[in-house]
C-alpha cells in the first residue's frame, strides 16, 4: 500500500469515506488557476522562510531517497538546520518544514501563510510531530511562523515573519493522534469504503451526490441557515429530504416557506417584494467590484492578505431592465490605483438614483476607501448611502425550489435568466480573476498575455452586472404579472 501522509491521515479523521476515495485517487479535482496561484504563493513564503536560515540544508529526491539523506543529515552534527525533511514510520510519511539543532533537542518549525493562529495549524504540526518523534529521541519545541500584519515592503525579511511557540498545544494534540494511527489506516487500506454519515460538512462535499445526498433532489441542507440544533434533530429522526419534515419540526419562516415550494413545486412571491423593488431609484446603477488579496504585499504600505480593490463594472438603466449607458475600469497592474477608482467611482456614480450592489461585498469595499481617501469621504460615504443590496431582497421575497437553499448570483441566475451563461468566457470566477490579476501585478504574463487577460476581466465583471440589470427585470415582471393575475 502507498504511504499515508499528513493531508490523508486528518482527512481520515474528518470524512473517512471522503478520505477512503481520495487515497485511491478517486477524487476529481479539476485544478484551476486559482488553485495554482495559491501553491505558488505557499512556495514563495516558504522559501522566505528558508532565506532566514542561512546555514539550512534541502532534503529533496524521491520518498526513500529523502528519508535516508535525512537522517544522514541528521547524523552529522555539522549540520543545524535541515529543509523539508522526510520521515517514514509504519507506513505513515511527515515531511517537515523545518528542523534546527538544539541544545536539548530538535525544533520544529512550520511555516504558515495567514496572519492568524488557526487549530487546523494545531493538528497539521502535530501530525509531523508525532512522525518525527518516533525517529528523534526529542524534539525540544514546535514552533509556526506567520506573517507579521506589521510587514511592509522594504523591510528586513525577517520582520515578514512572527515566530510562535506552540508546544504545549502540538505535543497534547501528537498524543491524541498517537492513538489514531492504527484506526486511521484500517480506514484507508479497507477494501471498501465505510459507510457514510451525515455531517454538517457534507454540504460542500464533491462526493455528497455520489455519498449521502444520492438520489434525493431536495435534501434537508436546502434549508437556508439550518441549524446544528435541527439539523441534529432530523438526523436523528433519519429525516433527509425536504419533503418528508414533519410539521412538528421548527422551521425558521423562510425555511417553511422553501419546505412548501419543495412539496407544492411552486415559486415564492412575497407581498413585499413590489414595495422593495419600488424603493430603488432611478437612474439606478448596478455595481460591481473585482479585487486581488495576495500574501506577500504587491505594493508599498500594503501589509500581507490586504484585499485590493482593481476594477468596476457600472451599468446605468432609467427603468428595469432599460441600459442608458455602462462604465468600467480596470487598474493599472503594477501600481495601487484604489484613490483613482475612487476618484471615477465618485464622477461615475452621480449623487442621485439607487446603487444596486449584489452581496455586501462594495459596501464593505468603499467603507475602506473612505479611510484611505478622506478628501472623498463625504461623497463616498453618500455612495454608501444608495447602495440597495439585491441578494436581500431575493433572499427576502423570491424562492425557486431551483434555487437548492442558496442565493448567490451563480447559483440563481441560471434559474431565473435561462440565456445568460458564464460558461463562454475565459474567466467565469472570482477567484480566478482574482489570480489572473495576481499574475500580471506580480509580472508572470508577457504584454500580450496582460492585454488578453485585462479584456477577459473587463467582460467578467460587466457580465456580473449586466446579470444584475436582468434579475431586477425579470423580478420587476414577476411583480406585474402578480398584479395582472
Amino acid at each position: 500500500m502507498k504511504p499515508i501522509n499528513k493531508s490523508l491521515f486528518l482527512k481520515s479523521l474528518e470524512c473517512p469515506v471522503f478520505a477512503w476515495h481520495f487515497y485511491r485517487k478517486l477524487v476529481k479535482k479539476d485544478s484551476s488557476l486559482s488553485d495554482d496561484f495559491l501553491i505558488l504563493e505557499a512556495k514563495n513564503i516558504h522559501n522566505m522562510a528558508k532565506r532566514l536560515f542561512p546555514d539550512g540544508v534541502q532534503v529533496s529526491g524521491r520518498l526513500e531517497d529523502a528519508v535516508n539523506q535525512t537522517y544522514r543529515l541528521m547524523s552529522d552534527s555539522t549540520i543545524k538546520t535541515i529543509f523539508e525533511p522526510v520521515f517514514e514510520y509504519k507506513g505513515f510519511v511527515a515531511k517537515a518544514d523545518i528542523i534546527c539543532r538544539s541544545d536539548d533537542g530538535w525544533q520544529l518549525i512550520e511555516v504558515k501563510s495567514g496572519n492568524k493562529w488557526k487549530n487546523k495549524y494545531i493538528s497539521d504540526i502535530a501530525y509531523s510531530a508525532l512522525i518525527i518523534s518516533k525517529h528523534i529521541n526529542c524534539i525540544s519545541k514546535a514552533k509556526m511562523m506567520l506573517l507579521s500584519k506589521d510587514f511592509r515592503l522594504g523591510k528586513s525579511l525577517d520582520e515578514l515573519f512572527t515566530v510562535i511557540d506552540c508546544s504545549f498545544d502540538v505535543f497534547t494534540k501528537a498524543d491524541e493522534f498517537n492513538n489514531l494511527l492504527e484506526y486511521s489506516k484500517e480506514i484507508l487500506y479497507a477494501d471498501n469504503p465505510p459507510a457514510g454519515k451525515l455531517k454538517m460538512s457534507c454540504k460542500n462535499c464533491s462526493l455528497f451526490n455520489d455519498c449521502t445526498g444520492k438520489d434525493i433532489d431536495y435534501h434537508i441542507f436546502d434549508l437556508p441557515r439550518l441549524s446544528k440544533i435541527v439539523f441534529d434533530k432530523l438526523c436523528e429522526a433519519k429525516i433527509f429530504k425536504i419533503e418528508d419534515i414533519p410539521d412538528d419540526i421548527e422551521l425558521t419562516e423562510m425555511q417553511k416557506i422553501v419546505k412548501e415550494c419543495v412539496i407544492q413545486n411552486k415559486i415564492f412571491v412575497s407581498s413585499g417584494l413590489k414595495e422593495s423593488l419600488n424603493k430603488i431609484k432611478f437612474p439606478a446603477y448596478y455595481l460591481d467590484f473585482e479585487s486581488v488579496m495576495t500574501i506577500y504585499p504587491l505594493y508599498n504600505n500594503i501589509p500581507p492578505h490586504t484585499q485590493i480593490l482593481t476594477q468596476y463594472s457600472v451599468h446605468k438603466c432609467d427603468k428595469p431592465g432599460n441600459i442608458i449607458g455602462h462604465f468600467e475600469y480596470i487598474a493599472d497592474h503594477i501600481k495601487d490605483c484604489r484613490k483613482i477608482i475612487a476618484e471615477r467611482l465618485v464622477e461615475v456614480l452621480g449623487t442621485y438614483g439607487s446603487i444596486i450592489t449584489y452581496s455586501s461585498f462594495e459596501h464593505q469595499i468603499i467603507t475602506k476607501l473612505i479611510k484611505l481617501c478622506p478628501n472623498l469621504k463625504n461623497q463616498l460615504q453618500a455612495i454608501c448611502d444608495r447602495i440597495v443590496d439585491f441578494e436581500e431582497i431575493l433572499r427576502k421575497n423570491y424562492y425557486d425550489r431551483d434555487f437548492h437553499g442558496r442565493t448567490s448570483i451563480k447559483k440563481v441566475l441560471p434559474v431565473m435568466i435561462s440565456d445568460m451563461d458564464y460558461g463562454e468566457l475565459e474567466i467565469a470566477e472570482g477567484g480566478i480573476a482574482l489570480s489572473a490579476f495576481a499574475y500580471m501585478a506580480m509580472g508572470l504574463y508577457k504584454q500580450d498575455k496582460i492585454e488578453q487577460t485585462k479584456k477577459n476581466l473587463l467582460e467578467y465583471c460587466k457580465l456580473d452586472t449586466l446579470a444584475l440589470v436582468k434579475m431586477h427585470k425579470f423580478l420587476s415582471e414577476v411583480v406585474d404579472d402578480n398584479i395582472k393575475c
